[in-house]
């Protein structure tokens, strides 16, 4: 059994992490995998065709990913508290304005202009920023018990909205989703701390003391960073289960109700594949603590791209919901991806290379759902899409298992 127990007392690092789950579960639940929840009723609503809807919601991807890399450097900056808490808030009022818009013009303008540049922060930025601070040997550990929150974003918050849609209507669901963000992300914001240094600790609760030997820590710079092949090996293995992941996010339940479910159906899939990828993303971490992030991450790309083949060839329903299972793990991807980016450049400019990862992986993110919604007006079938998508889980699998492991990070003795 792997022993995360801090080595200072009262260690305030699984604090923050607990705490991070709140926003990561709102962000996660109304955005990240709740988005897929809205693309039906809102073609309905204003006549969209899939691949207009689809455009919208990768849009949306596209501004976030875009957005990364300026709120990383603020982060960088003045801490991802403070960032943190502004981005609750903007959030929220996108979504009570979202609910408010009566056209195509304003769902855009809401959706992707004023929800979007922020949601990220609070589902996934400034969690990162958070655990990238306090842990270091533990930091995957940290990274994938913050992917909790997403279980419990998909435990109460998917079924909520979707129960709320199919007897309120879509509109009454976005207010929801606001309500979800402030009361699960403003305590968060309020009541952590940026570094372990602020309370007198070090990463992984090591206690400040004279007794320790003096080190310089030299860490990379982000234009350092952008030279390194790790740094690209990363981008490249983002790209390509960035956009398989946004293109299933964004299309999960039109592909359910393609496979004969209705919506209810389909949102109950979606629900339970959120909750089974909690005990997933709980083993994933240790396994990448002690056997290397990257190797994990890749053989987590396999699994999850044999779950995509199961989904495309499945017709009973008991092989979709086996399919679903299989793809679980997907959730937690991201966190180890996060925890080796952070184990090779370090603390100083980590939001700044993680925002700039996030930016150039746009390239995936926003394609492949907008392709997918290309697809289905032209052949009305997912099957072409699907099996794209089992590609690039295979592509991302192979770049993890080729990129560099080693840190950049240089430790200095002092004389």
């Amino acid at each position: 059994m792997l022993n995360i127990a801090a080595k200072g007392p009262r260690f305030r690092g699984w604090y923050i992490v607990a705490m991070m789950s709140g926003p990561r579960a709102a962000g996660t639940a109304t955005y990240i995998l709740g988005s897929t929840l809205f693309v039906i009723p809102l073609e309905t609503y204003l006549g969209l065709s899939r691949s207009m809807s689809a455009l919208l919601f990768a849009s949306g991807t596209m501004v976030a990913g875009l957005a990364a890399p300026i709120s990383g450097a603020l982060m960088d900056r003045y801490g991802p508290r403070w960032v943190l808490l502004a981005s609750i808030i903007i959030s929220a009022l996108g979504y009570v304005l979202f609910a408010m818009t009566s056209n195509v013009l304003m769902v855009y303008i809401v959706f992707v202009g004023i929800i979007s540049p922020v949601i990220l922060n609070v589902a996934y930025n400034a969690g990162a920023a958070f655990i990238n601070n306090w842990f270091s040997h533990y930091r995957a550990t940290a990274m994938s018990l913050l992917q909790v929150g997403a279980g419990i974003g998909a435990i109460i918050i998917i079924p909520t909205l979707a129960f709320i849609i199919d007897n309120w209507q879509w509109r009454a669901a976005a207010i929801a989703a606001a309500g979800f963000i402030l009361v699960l992300g403003l305590p968060a914001a309020l009541l952590s701390r940026d570094t372990p240094e602020e309370v007198g600790m070090l990463p992984d609760g090591e206690s400040v003391s004279d007794d320790r030997p003096t080190v310089t820590i030299i860490e990379p710079t982000a234009k350092e960073a952008f030279r390194t092949r790790g740094f690209w090996f990363m981008v490249g293995a983002a790209t390509a289960f960035g956009g398989a992941t946004a293109a299933l996010q964004i299309h999960f339940l039109p592909i359910m109700v393609w496979k004969g479910m209705d919506e209810v159906q389909g949102a109950l899939v979606l629900t339970v594949m959120g909750i089974m990828g909690t005990p997933a993303v709980l083993v994933m971490g240790p396994l990448a603590d002690r056997f290397g992030r990257m190797a994990v991450a890749g053989g987590t790309a396999i699994l999850v791209a044999l779950g995509v083949v199961l989904l495309n060839l499945s017709s009973p329903a008991w092989s979709i919901w086996g399919a679903a299972l299989i793809i679980a793990p997907n959730l937690g991807m991201y966190p180890l991806m996060w925890a080796a980016l952070g184990h090779a450049f370090g603390r100083k400019s980590f939001s700044t290379i993680r925002g700039t990862v996030m930016a150039l992986h746009v390239v995936g993110t926003l394609g492949m759902p907008i392709l997918a919604g290309i697809v289905f007006d032209r052949t009305e079938s997912y099957s072409i899409t699907l099996w794209v998508i089992a590609g690039l889980w295979i592509t991302a699998a192979i770049l993890l298992f080729l990129a560099p492991s080693h840190s950049y990070v240089r430790i200095a003795q002092a004389d």
